[in-house]
């Protein structure tokens, strides 16, 4: 059964990575099935079998990588405080930057912010450094924050440097929990 598992996600691998790789060259909707499994040397019944679209497997493929980069950097569970959140954002961004080829054919491709909120729940409970099922909407305005956060600042040809960008959402951040303050 283990190389069965194996061997599946292998193929989903070989059919993210050449998503990414057509999608360098052309539009999302006109990448075709047989296009996408010719490339990836995998049967169309495959594709089938994993995603329900191309947009699935890209959010697969994002999925992979984010948690390629945690196996990596594990997440401290005190990132939030004070002390670390800072180094947490930059760590996040420059994973962001080391990545830029991925999420600049996305974002060509108006899917990034899709993508990024579409994250799994273990790449969420990573990146949010909490249980997730404790407040799905706490999850949804977080998701939402970063994954709007991010499509700008790709959009923008990631000018700004991890630290910079890093700042800027330290200040909306204080900004909106005032904002909010004020307004209740």
């Amino acid at each position: 059964m283990k190389s069965e598992i194996t061997l599946n996600e292998s193929v989903k691998e070989a059919m993210e990575i050449a998503l990414i790789k057509l999608l360098q060259k052309k539009d999302i909707n006109k990448i075709t099935v047989t296009e996408l499994t010719e490339l990836a040397g995998v049967g169309r019944s495959s594709f089938y079998r994993n995603f329900a679209s191309m947009e699935d497997a890209a959010v697969s493929y994002v999925n992979r990588i984010y948690r390629e980069y945690f196996r990596n950097n594990p997440v401290n569970p005190n990132a939030y405080k004070k002390s670390n959140f800072s180094f947490f954002l930059r760590k996040r961004y420059k994973f962001i930057r080391e990545h830029k080829d991925v999420f600049t054919v996305l974002q060509k491709n108006g899917i990034l912010y899709n993508v990024l909120v579409k994250m799994d729940s273990e790449v969420k409970a990573q990146y949010l450094l909490a249980d997730v099922s404790e407040s799905r909407y706490f999850s949804a305005m977080i998701m939402g924050f970063s994954a709007g956060v991010i499509e700008e600042w790709v959009a923008g040809g990631m000018k700004e440097s991890e630290e910079e960008l890093a700042e800027i959402t330290k200040a909306c951040l204080m900004n909106t929990v005032k904002s909010l303050k004020d307004a209740f």
